[in-house]
């Protein structure tokens, strides 16, 4: 199962840089675009250059972005290799939006330059980018939908001393968000006993044993994402304009 972080297939070759950097970025580790380099035989600009300072010793990655009609040929690959090697980076990317002749893969082996389609760029790094950018997002905009939804002593005695229709409103509420809070949850909570966190998408295929109430009360968007960045948008969206309904229902935040 290949798991994407992005939806959409890059527009142009700059799209695929942009995309490529923020990965990175959202990995923790820092990332530059169209970066100039000096290698022992000069200088040379490298489409991305990212760097994780949170490895000792730290890791260099070189990435040359192909967002072409036709196949990478080994050429490429040489005159990259060679860059990687001047440079002494650890890894040296090519991300091919039309994939890589067959001598491309030869001119590659034994090397540390691996040739991967911009699904197998987001396959490498998805792991990281769930523990470092989806559960930490996830957890700080809706941690506060949870406290609402859960059954909190301390927001119970809150809504206890509401008027008799703000108190319908906050029941309302609390139906209404509880099992997208509970979802949420589930995904940014870590589980030790896991070797991955991943969530193999279109949810709805995956529920659509459970009660209809459960199903009915996510909305359809949610459902149906495709792309781990879709999710979390369309979670962290929602978590907002459950905890900003709350929030006017106490006059703020209870």
């Amino acid at each position: 199962m290949t798991t994407r972080i992005n939806g959409t297939a890059p527009k142009d070759w700059r799209d695929l840089q942009r995309q490529v950097s923020q990965i990175f970025q959202e990995c923790g580790l820092k990332s530059e675009i169209e970066k100039k380099i000096q290698t022992v035989r000069g200088i040379v600009e490298v489409d991305v250059y990212a760097v994780d300072l949170s490895s000792q010793p730290k890791t260099i990655y070189l990435c040359e972005c192909k967002h072409w009609q036709s196949a990478v040929p080994q050429t490429v690959v040489h005159a990259f290799r060679t860059v990687v090697t001047d440079y002494g980076a650890n890894w040296g990317f090519i991300i091919s939006s039309a994939g890589f002749q067959s001598g491309a893969f030869e001119a590659a082996a034994k090397s540390n330059v691996r040739l991967l389609t911009w699904d197998e760029f987001q396959e490498l790094f998805v792991d990281r980018w769930i523990e470092n950018y989806m559960m930490p997002r996830l957890r700080e905009e809706v941690e506060p939908l949870v406290d609402y939804t859960e059954p909190s002593a301390r927001v119970i005695r809150r809504a206890d001393k509401l008027d008799k229709h703000s108190w319908r409103l906050f029941i309302q509420l609390r139906k209404k968000y509880e099992v997208l809070a509970s979802l949420a949850q589930y995904f940014y909570v870590p589980k030790p006993w896991l070797e991955s966190q991943r969530i193999d998408l279109p949810l709805r295929k995956h529920i659509q044993n459970r009660k209809v109430s459960e199903v009915t009360n996510l909305p359809d968007e949610l459902l149906d994402a495709t792309c781990l960045r879709d999710f979390v948008d369309i979670i962290c969206r929602h978590a907002r304009e459950g905890v900003a309904a709350f929030d006017q229902v106490f006059g703020g935040r209870a």
